[in-house]
Order: C-alpha cells, then sequence, then structure tokens
C-alpha cells in the first residue's frame, strides 16, 4: 500500500451539449459534499474497422480528439459552476462494459447517467448491470 487516498469517484454519462444537467449537478454536488471526485465519462465503438487497422488507429485517434474537446467544455463548466477539475475517461466499447472494465480499476462511488443521454438504452442491460461494483443513478432532466 502506498499512502494514497483514493477518493470517491462521481461517473457523470451525459451528452456533449448536455453541459448544464442535472446529472452534473447532482454528481458535483455530491462530489463536493463527500470530498470526492467527477469523472466525465465517453465511449467510442469501432465495430466495423477492426479489420482495417491503419483505418481504426486513425479513427480512434480523431473520435478521441473529438471527445476530448466535447468533454473540455463540459470541464469548464464545472469548474466555473463548482470549482471542481473533472477527470476525462474515453474508452472503447459500450457503455457498460467500459464501466464494468472502470468499476474495478476505479474507486467508483456511482454512475451518474442523465435520462436524456441518446444512448440510454445502453445503460440498462440488466446482466451486464449486475457486474458493476457500483451503483446507477439516473437522474431527470428539469422540465420546465
Amino acid at each position: 500500500m502506498t499512502g494514497e487516498i483514493n477518493y470517491p469517484l462521481f461517473m457523470v454519462c451525459i451528452d456533449s451539449e448536455q453541459h448544464e444537467s442535472a446529472a452534473i449537478s447532482y454528481a458535483c454536488q455530491h462530489a463536493l459534499a463527500s470530498g470526492g471526485r467527477i469523472g466525465l465519462f465517453q465511449t467510442m465503438e469501432l465495430d466495423e474497422f477492426q479489420n482495417w487497422a491503419t483505418v481504426e488507429d486513425k479513427m480512434k485517434q480523431e473520435l478521441r480528439e473529438a471527445g476530448e474537446k466535447e468533454l473540455w467544455h463540459i470541464a469548464g463548466y464545472i469548474k466555473e459552476t463548482y470549482n471542481l477539475i473533472p477527470e476525462f475517461y474515453i474508452e472503447e466499447g459500450t457503455p457498460l462494459e467500459a464501466l464494468i472494465r472502470l468499476s474495478v480499476q476505479e474507486n467508483l462511488f456511482e454512475i451518474i447517467v442523465s435520462c436524456e443521454k441518446s444512448d440510454l438504452p445502453d445503460y440498462m442491460d440488466v446482466k451486464k448491470v449486475r457486474k458493476l461494483l457500483a451503483p446507477i443513478v439516473f437522474t431527470p432532466e428539469k422540465t420546465i
């Protein structure tokens, strides 16, 4: 043991245009109250390019850069509003498969998913959800 403190991680799963989402508000408020961290989560799926190694590598790089650009915009909002600096998690594969891998590696406390997320059904596979080491919290968005 290195003596390193592993603060709880609140992983936020939102779309890039949801920078003022209820999911972010929920996660940030809980992270502030518990001394936790914020993670912004995004996945890349490249199944159709697996036989084209150079094309796949180029696509991965382009998707990662686009994902980082989107997450930086959200991170700016979080820093300005909550004075927190989020961590980025851009993973390959389906959302639940990536979250299962991360739940083993990181101290995931909660996974917060916006109910407005475009790929919401990808977070509802009961067989895969059971493998997660953290609960999923679905946050409704404001309807005003």
